[in-house]
């Protein structure tokens, strides 16, 4: 668990820090970091804020707590701290460690070891946001193609693959909701956020996917009942197909490097759309090149096919949108977080876990039981402590809210 120190709480910790660091330094102006593991202090960070930036005067590992990473988590922890307080630099005056500090992005500036740009992360929302534009803007022209040549090509296959291509841009309309709405601050009559229009949103879009898979199989079924008679696609079909395959491999290949350097779930799982839609796609080349070489039926087959999968798509997003909107309690992590609070706390029970989720966001409350001698103030420091360590370990967090009851002896 994370916390940091000053004041009151530095004082009552001081003879332990001296005791674990015999090179400790002591200002009363400094913020102290620590990761502990229960009670037991396992790492610290000393910090001073100055017009420049923090500067890192200190980060010291318990001998016994080495190559556990714990460093690394706790210079993690102070960077986000810096991000969260708009600071944008973090520097480390004299050089320890050269290489290590390199590789969490350091640069050495006039014998000084710099982290730059901090404030950066923010900045790759932007990137995000550009490359979803840019996949809107490509989707929607390769749908309308697909669309236009298929009708003019007689090919069913290839309208609903069209038809496909719009389902990506919904997705990645869905995605800007969730980055725009997921910015707007809670207000007063909003204490949750403004997530939760992205879940509406994406339950209407999945019945309108439905709906149009319906349609389309419909319309491909009736033909197959009545027995008409079907026409050969037109070559040029099989290369429009050929090109949807090319651009959507370059778009998986594209999203996939912004979602790796914005480390963004929502960017990567766009990516592995754009992936699938490619092997979509060259299932209807084949089905094209199967109706215009072999028999034309199937064009049709193919259509039918392709227009499951779209169906599929909407009963997935309208599934996953509607447990969001009734906030479905995910049980595999409620027990990461019972498991988080026992590994790191010497709290004995914690029960009532709660979650509300808001676009992709969770709001998380539960209660814990503390000593009854314990004071007020001890508790709600505890409480402090858990929420922000939780906050930081957990990246989908957007509040925690815990609840004291005390011990029945």
């Amino acid at each position: 668990m994370y916390r940091v120190l000053s004041g009151r709480e530095l004082a009552d910790n001081l003879s332990t820090l001296r005791e674990m660091d015999t090179e400790f330094i002591y200002e009363e102006k400094g913020k102290y970091f620590l990761l502990t593991d229960k009670k037991d202090i396992s790492a610290y960070a000393f910090i001073l804020e100055t017009s420049e930036g923090y500067i890192l005067k200190r980060i010291l590992v318990k001998k016994e707590k080495r190559y556990q990473s714990l460093g690394t988590k706790l210079l993690d922890h102070v960077i986000n701290y810096a991000l969260k307080h708009g600071v944008d630099s973090l520097i480390i005056e004299d050089i320890i460690e050269e290489s290590y500090f390199e590789k969490k992005g350091f640069s050495i500036v006039k014998n000084k070891m710099i982290y730059h740009g901090i404030q950066k992360k923010n900045e790759r929302l932007k990137d995000s946001v550009k490359g979803t534009w840019i996949s809107i803007f490509v989707n929607v022209l390769l749908s309308v193609f697909k669309i236009i040549v298929g009708i003019f090509g007689k090919s069913r296959a290839l309208v609903a693959d069209g038809f496909h291509s719009i389902s990506d841009v919904v997705g990645s309309i869905v995605i800007l909701l969730s980055v725009y709405f997921g910015n707007i601050p809670e207000d007063e009559d909003h204490p949750y956020g403004h997530e939760k229009i992205e879940s509406i949103a994406g339950n209407i879009v999945g019945v309108l996917l439905v709906i149009t898979a319906f349609e389309l199989v419909r319309d491909s079924v009736l033909s197959l009942i009545k027995g008409v008679d079907f026409v050969k696609p037109l070559e040029i079909t099989i290369y429009v197909a050929l090109f949807s395959v090319v651009v959507k491999y370059y778009m998986y290949l594209y999203k996939k490097r912004i979602g790796l350097r914005t480390k963004s779930d929502a960017v990567l799982a766009d990516a592995r759309e754009h992936r699938s839609d490619a092997v979509s796609s060259m299932g209807v080349v084949i089905g094209l090149m199967l109706s215009i070489y072999v028999n034309p039926v199937f064009d049709t087959l193919m259509s039918i096919l392709v227009s499951l999968f779209i169906g599929k798509e909407g009963i997935h997003i309208i599934m996953e949108t509607s447990n969001n909107i009734l906030d479905k309690q995910d049980k595999e992590f409620l027990d990461k977080i019972e498991e988080y609070v026992y590994n790191n706390t010497e709290i004995k029970n914690i029960h009532d876990i709660l979650m509300r989720v808001s676009g992709h966001k969770i709001f998380l409350s539960f209660h814990i039981r503390v000593p009854k001698d314990m004071t007020v103030y001890e508790a709600h420091t505890l409480a402090d402590d858990l929420k922000y360590s939780l906050l930081s370990d957990f990246d989908e967090l957007r509040d925690v809210i815990i609840h004291i009851d005390y011990i029945i002896d």
